[in-house]
């Protein structure tokens, strides 16, 4: 028969706001509109994300074998006139109406002329909605699997869409 796969859920361990400059160089420190980090509740995220307050930009912080990786994403909001359910290409959460967005990166190596997108939680929280720890709105088909499983399926989803943008390049 198949050996089962042990999964380890691994949080993000609390950052302080050098180390976020350290992962995003080039922005500068007032363009990345960053939470308040000491009141982030660390115990709970599998990444750090946040939207810009212009509402345009989003900036993910992901570990990755003990290094942490930067992911700065353009959002674009979904304004169709009629409300249609969307998943969440990250933690498969489903909406009724406009929970995701379009977020998209830039390809490393393609000097701007290559870009990915997905669709994901429109306010980068896949790691609270997983946990069933936000409620607004609640999820339109809920899951039944454990949570360790949920995680990993997390991590493997985004860590799949850092290798494509080729910001793993290095680490293979």
């Amino acid at each position: 028969m198949f050996a089962r796969a042990t999964v380890e859920i691994c949080f993000i361990e609390p950052i302080t706001f050098d180390q976020l400059r350290e992962v995003f160089p080039a922005a500068r420190s007032a363009n990345l509109g960053a939470p308040n980090l000491e009141q982030v509740d660390w115990g709970v995220l599998d990444y750090l994300g946040w939207i810009h307050p212009s509402g345009h930009q989003g900036f993910v912080i992901v570990p990755i074998q003990g290094e942490l990786r930067g992911l700065t994403l353009r959002r674009m909001m979904n304004h169709s006139a009629r409300p249609r359910s969307h998943m969440c290409s990250w933690c498969h959460h489903v909406y009724r109406g406009r929970g995701t967005a379009m977020f998209s990166t830039e390809v490393a190596g393609s000097d701007g002329r290559r870009r990915i997108g997905n669709y994901i939680c429109s306010n980068l929280d896949c790691s609270l909605r997983i946990r069933n720890l936000s409620s607004d709105p609640p999820t339109y088909m809920p899951e039944t699997i454990e949570l360790k499983h949920k995680v990993w399926r997390l991590q493997n989803s985004i860590n799949a869409f850092m290798a494509r943008a080729n910001l793993l390049a290095d680490l293979l």
